[in-house]
């Protein structure tokens, strides 16, 4: 239950989650009928980058939530379908395990720190583990709170930022 309410919950009183759930309802998709449809090409290009359809992975974390082997399942998932993964800077796996565990393109999401030391060690991190773009995201100066996570007592995320913690304190001599 607790991790259902994770992954479904949003933060505070949950406006923005009701609002953006009723946004997607207003989105009709309306066949076309006695339409030829025997060579349709979705393939496009992203920063160089070709892929079969217009459709990526997004930066969402704590994957293992959902399979145990988290974001490197994900980022196998993606390169089966030669699309792209934003790896999360809230991933639940260590870039260095996403890295090694397929040849998908990936891009990495990063918040930029207070301390600019911070940021530019991930960045270079990635970049020697062949994450080909940053994905700069600035949506979060802190964390919401989430009261469904406080009434489950849920302490997931409490792991997630012992794994942040480690991605960026892990590789902080490579900044001197």
């Amino acid at each position: 239950k607790m991790h259902y309410d994770y992954i479904n919950g949003g933060a505070e009183d949950e406006h923005t989650l009701r609002d953006n759930i009723a946004a997607y309802g207003r989105i009709l998709l309306r066949p076309r009928v006695l339409v030829d449809v025997s060579n349709i090409d979705m393939s496009t290009n992203l920063l160089g980058y070709d892929m079969p359809s217009p459709i990526i992975v997004a930066p969402t974390g704590s994957h293992k939530l959902a399979n145990p082997e988290g974001e490197v399942a994900t980022a196998r998932a993606a390169a089966s379908c030669n699309t792209l993964m934003v790896l999360s800077f809230s991933a639940s796996c260590k870039i260095e395990e996403v890295a090694s565990s397929c040849n998908a393109i990936r891009f990495y999401q990063l918040y930029v720190f207070k301390n600019r030391d911070i940021s530019a060690t991930l960045v270079r991190r990635a970049e020697s583990h062949g994450f080909k773009a940053i994905v700069l995201t600035v949506d979060t100066p802190m964390l919401g709170r989430r009261e469904a996570d406080i009434r489950n007592k849920y302490n997931f995320i409490f792991k997630v930022l012992l794994n942040i913690l480690y991605n960026i304190m892990l590789f902080s001599f490579y900044i001197y």
